[in-house]
């Protein structure tokens, strides 16, 4: 196997014994896409996101990562607070995981 490919074997398995460790093995890809994508825009600063920005960043269908955020709400992963700004948009914050 070339370096190229063994690299990316290496990443994925971190990546694969890191959602273990934080018990996220059992999220589906579309929910570790956007679980990605808000820690992603958590990282650069962000206090939170709107649904807008996730669909965004996610590449996804807006429908795909409403019904993926309710998921992760369902789970205690993410909450849903209503924007100051824009009473119709929610903004989506991470919470602590156990």
């Amino acid at each position: 196997m070339n370096e190229f490919y063994q690299n990316i074997t290496d990443a994925l398995n971190m990546l694969d014994g890191l959602e273990k460790d934080l018990n996220l093995g059992h999220l589906t890809p579309n929910e570790l896409r956007v679980f990605y994508t808000i820690i992603k825009r958590s990282a650069s600063g962000e206090k939170g996101s709107n649904i807008s920005e996730i669909v965004i960043n996610s590449g996804m269908s807006r429908s795909t990562v409403y019904k993926t955020m309710k998921k992760l709400s369902s789970e205690g992963i993410i909450s849903f607070f209503q924007s100051e700004e824009d009473g119709r948009e929610s903004i989506i914050q991470l919470n602590s995981i156990s």
